[in-house]
């Protein structure tokens, strides 16, 4: 059985050259998508079984997402990607709380052929500034607030303040994580959740 499903297959396992400019170059000529390869091929057989098991900053509160559950996730955010103007190989930022949402942000994104920046949710509005900046994202999700140890942290609130030196991001999706108050830019802001829908 293959680990991997190709959706062209490879011409060659490996191409090097030590000479001059070295170059290393793996399964030339082949292509294939993560989220495929993540979701889809597990679908016949797997499609029930739990893909993610999730335990929140609170041991009361955890979720198993399956397979198909996931899959239907991630399908549906592609699009809502797609709605807000991201195509194959359009960078998208990613500053997020450790939440089933992140997952399915990052496989969304793989499965469109956009390249996506994780951002450490701990970092400053500068820190995740510089990093919209370098990545030259136009997409930034993000969480009204992550928690983590016990403590809040404002992650919608940072992300605002960050995106006043990144003037060139059009779509702040935002997850409804805490529920807790936030600030809104109605020409910028999405919500997650009903964009879902």
């Amino acid at each position: 059985e293959r680990y991997i499903d190709f959706i062209s297959p490879w011409e060659s396992v490996l191409e090097w050259n030590y000479t001059g400019e070295v170059s290393t170059t793996w399964f030339a000529g082949s292509t294939l998508n993560v989220a495929q390869n993540c979701l889809d091929r597990h679908l016949a057989e797997r499609g029930d079984q739990t893909a993610i098991i999730w335990e929140s900053d609170d041991p009361a509160t955890s979720k198993n997402i399956s397979y198909k559950h996931l899959h239907q996730q991630v399908c549906r955010f592609a699009n809502v990607l797609k709605s807000q103007g991201v195509k194959k190989g359009d960078p998208v930022s990613i500053y997020m709380p450790m939440i089933p949402e992140a997952a399915i942000a990052m496989l969304a994104c793989t499965r469109i052929g956009a390249v996506h920046s994780v951002v450490f949710a701990g970092f400053s509005p500068d820190a995740l500034a510089n990093r919209i900046l370098d990545s030259d994202c136009r997409v930034l999700i993000t969480a009204d607030q992550s928690i983590r140890a016990g403590k809040a942290v404002a992650l919608k609130q940072n992300a605002d303040q960050a995106l006043q030196s990144c003037p060139d991001v059009r779509s702040c999706i935002v997850i409804k994580h805490a529920g807790e108050e936030i600030e809104w830019n109605a020409d910028r802001d999405v919500w997650y959740h009903e964009a879902m829908a």
